[in-house]
């Protein structure tokens, strides 16, 4: 017994040939679009950071039409003082030197933490809010 022969209609096969011939037209122009949508959404993007940017220089730039700030300035970055402030300067600071007392609650974090661990779970009182 043979096979029976599968018949394929020649506008099945037109159809076919039209669709392939459609998506390969398609494609690159396709692909364009998409490539450009993607820069314009980049640049809309780049756009808004700007103007974020630009929002924060135009408050800082408020800032310095205050006359306080600008003293305030000053004194930072250049040791100006008021007349009649007596202004000190630490040259050469050594950091100070840890507690005794601090040094030793600092190597028993263990002990301090099972303690806290077992406060925390066996009070009744509820939490404090903030904490």
């Amino acid at each position: 017994m043979a096979a029976p022969r599968v018949r394929v209609p020649g506008l099945a096969i037109a159809a076919l040939a039209v669709l392939v011939v459609g998506v390969f037209t398609i494609a690159p122009t396709l692909s364009t679009y998409l490539s450009q949508q993607q820069k314009v959404r980049d640049a809309q993007a780049l756009v808004a950071q700007q103007r974020a940017d630009l929002d924060d220089l135009a408050a800082q730039r408020a800032r310095w039409d205050d006359p306080a700030y600008v003293r305030a300035q000053a004194g930072a970055r250049l040791y100006y003082v008021m007349p009649g402030t007596t202004a000190y300067r630490v040259i050469h600071a050594s950091p100070a030197a840890p507690a005794a007392d601090e040094t030793a609650r600092s190597t028993a974090w263990p002990e301090v933490l099972a303690r806290s661990l077992t406060a925390a779970g066996t009070t009744d009182e509820p939490a404090e809010p903030g904490r």
